[in-house]
């Protein structure tokens, strides 16, 4: 599971772009659906800066499927706070692909195998879990 960094400000910087958000590791896909989100650039290869509010920016991540996991705030100035957020991305894990012939034929070895199997747990009695 992926995870980003956001930091911005809650204090405006100036009367022309009053917010900045830099967020970093966000997969290309992701940039692409925040591109109508003003963006001031890179920071650096993996941090992008958006001239949003930190709220906007955190609810169209939420949106994107992120969920805020940790934050933060440090005093820069004196009435100044930046703070961060951690958020990840949880993704299923792919099915394995078996076509119907090759699961029959596991299933079959899986049961032809079961009582061979060495260090019998549990007593010495064997269980085997089939899906349904």
């Amino acid at each position: 599971m992926p995870y980003i960094l956001i930091r911005g400000n809650l204090a405006s910087y100036g009367h022309k772009h009053p917010f900045r958000v830099l967020v970093s590791g966000l997969k290309a896909v992701d940039i692409e659906q925040l591109n109508r989100f003003p963006c001031g650039g890179y920071s650096d290869e993996s941090t992008v800066v958006y001239l949003q509010h930190p709220c906007v920016m955190l609810t169209a991540l939420e949106v994107l499927g992120y969920r805020v996991v940790a934050s933060s705030s440090t005093a820069v100035k004196q009435d100044y706070n930046e703070y961060m957020w951690t958020m990840r991305k949880e993704f299923s894990d792919p099915e394995p692909y078996l076509s119907e012939s090759s699961s029959a034929v596991i299933e079959r070895d899986n049961l032809a195998n079961s009582g061979r199997e060495g260090g019998n747990f549990n007593g010495g009695s064997s269980k085997i879990d089939l899906p349904e």
